[in-house]
């Protein structure tokens, strides 16, 4: 399982990539006065040479050479060492890293190990590492080599951010948290932390915590877009686009605080912001529902069906409400659909025969007491049966 992490976790390395540094590719390349040789020649000179003159443009050669050569190991290894003693922004980090990146090194935990005995504290080498030993299912291990690049770099929000997604997938919710805080110590009010604390607290029971953390999420998402919609014509600086995640979380937060009104509050800013999803209508018409708002709850759930009338749960729930709101002829053919898309749901063939016979549609019940038998819904089937007789008894 992978999980992608703030830009600022992988790139942390490649800040400054088009700089050259002392070196340019000419130098890496080449030397001054010598001429060209059979490569084989070329590398067992280089080999000489690195041991009494260590430099990156040499290992970076010979890295090269050996790549053309077939002896990708080796290869690797010589461009970690020239990236361990080249200055920082150099273009041979940038290289190591593309060429680690290719298919046939994905899952190769082996030659990572190689490596970082090489460059122990070279961030991107620790990520890639601790994020392959969990998608093995080696959770120690990846917790020894994120907390190494924790304790490498304590004020970077990148290896906090790793090592909280590696607690928030190993099911410790709490570590997760305690990491998190720590990108937010050294990050600000950083978005993507907020918006994991939001949830991580919810999930741990401390709602007012998470309802704080997801309106901080909110108030910096609103300053960030601000700002740059000042730069664009037309809008203005004030103009609030909340982030629409953090919106829906804190919908669901206030719910489970028992605050559905400030729930349909959160959940209608997200229907703004993406009018066309009907997930955000059903959560909205939920709330409204929950808070005692039935029209509200109602046209919510028609607009959802509107945008998809295939919806399983806006037609369910739109029919059920009806259908409390004393009207079941409207709620029958919401019902239907519903049964419609979950074709072997006693119960819901059951809802629909009971309510077509409050509708007084009695061909429709007697359809759906067959539908119960032929499920062999032996114990629904018979009391609709009972139902539908007692409504034909004079």
């Amino acid at each position: 399982m992978s999980r992608r992490l703030p830009a600022w976790g992988v790139a942390l390395a490649l800040a400054g990539a088009l700089g050259w540094g002392a070196w340019s590719l000419t130098s890496l390349t080449a030397q001054e006065g010598e001429s060209p040789q059979d490569p084989k020649a070329r590398i067992a000179q280089l080999e000489q040479r690195v041991k009494a003159e260590p430099r990156p443009d040499l290992y970076f050669e010979l890295g090269r050479l050996r790549l053309a050569q077939g002896n990708d190991e080796a290869a690797l290894e010589d461009l970690a060492r020239a990236v361990k003693i080249a200055p920082e922004g150099n273009y041979v980090q940038t290289y190591f890293l593309t060429q680690l990146d290719k298919d046939r090194y994905l899952g190769r935990i082996d030659l990572l190990e190689k490596l970082v005995r090489i460059l122990p504290d070279y961030p991107p080498l620790l990520e890639r590492l601790g994020l392959l030993y969990q998608n093995k299912g080696r959770d120690q291990d990846a917790e020894a080599v994120l907390s190494r690049w924790v304790k490498d770099r304590p004020d970077n929000p990148g290896p906090h951010a790793a090592l909280g997604e590696f607690y928030r997938a190993a099911d410790r919710p709490k570590d997760a948290i305690a990491q998190l805080e720590k990108v937010r110590a050294v990050a600000g009010e950083d978005t993507y932390a907020l918006r994991r604390l939001g949830v991580l607290y919810r999930e741990t029971g401390d709602l007012n915590a998470s309802a704080d953390r997801l309106g901080k999420a909110i108030a910096a998402a609103e300053g960030v877009r601000a700002e740059a919609a000042a730069k664009v014509k037309g809008m203005k600086p004030g103009e609030k686009e909340e982030d629409l995640v953090a919106l829906t979380e804190l919908g669901h937060t206030r719910m489970a605080q028992k605050r559905p009104a400030d729930a349909a509050a959160a959940y209608a800013k997200a229907v703004a912001l993406d009018p066309g999803s009907p997930t955000f209508r059903i959560a909205l018409a939920k709330a409204r529902e929950a808070a005692g708002d039935g029209n509200g709850a109602r046209k919510a759930y028609e607009a959802a069906v509107g945008l998809d009338k295939f919806n399983l749960d806006a037609q369910l729930d739109l029919g059920r409400l009806l259908l409390g709101q004393g009207d079941p002829k409207a709620a029958l053919p919401h019902l239907k659909e519903a049964s419609s898309r979950n074709d072997r749901d006693p119960d819901l063939h059951f809802l629909v025969g009971e309510t077509a016979l409050k509708a007084g549609d009695l061909k429709s019940a007697e359809f759906e007491h067959d539908k119960l038998k032929q499920i062999r819904s032996t114990t629904l089937a018979r009391k609709l049966h009972d139902l539908i007789e007692a409504q034909k008894a004079p």
